[in-house]
């Protein structure tokens, strides 16, 4: 009798492996799988590089705004001395100075970016290791299964801007969907 209590004590232990390992492969399938050209990981990265290459951009054009603000301050001193233009040029000098000061924390930003690139990356290898280890095309396979069953969501998928301006709707193909 000792020998059944056994047998169905192991029989449950497998029963619960078997519903592990398939949990597992699904929570694989579904975080590997690619909706669009890219996975959710491929995707994050994509965005998020493009985000430390834009913000680079835009603190290039602060910068370059604000020296100008400085040139035309100087020239207005030069061309116009009376005391009410010197305290809106000196209000001018200060803006900018600000201006120059707070865009030079973007590097501090495009570090934090990128170690959440790295840690994004990191997680993305580990799973690409899993994926593969247990199967990349029963993965796939699995994943595009579960897309089928899925119901098509009223949501609007919102992924950001393009990444690159080739890949961009144009503002005319946006006005025809409205004719």
């Amino acid at each position: 009798m000792a020998t059944a209590a056994t047998d169905e004590r192991l029989h449950t232990e497998l029963d619960n492996l078997i519903h592990y390992v398939e949990r597992l492969r699904l929570e694989l399938a579904n975080i590997t799988r690619k909706k669009g050209d890219r996975s959710d990981f491929e995707n994050m990265s994509v965005q998020l590089d493009a985000l430390v290459k834009n913000t680079e951009e835009a603190s290039y054009e602060i910068l370059k705004s604000s020296e100008d603000i400085l040139e035309t301050v100087d020239k207005l001193r030069e061309d116009n001395s009376e005391e009410d233009r010197n305290k809106l040029c000196d209000l001018i000098t200060t803006k900018a100075m600000a201006t120059l000061q707070a865009c030079s924390f973007q590097d501090i930003t495009g570090q934090r970016v990128t170690k959440i690139i790295r840690s994004v990356q990191f997680v993305e290898e580990r799973v690409n290791s899993m994926a593969e280890i247990y199967g990349e095309a029963s993965i796939n396979t699995l994943g595009l299964e579960i897309s089928a069953k899925e119901t098509p969501s009223e949501e609007v998928c919102m992924d950001g801007p393009a990444v690159h301006a080739e890949e961009a709707i144009s503002q005319d193909d946006i006005d025809a969907l409205f004719d």
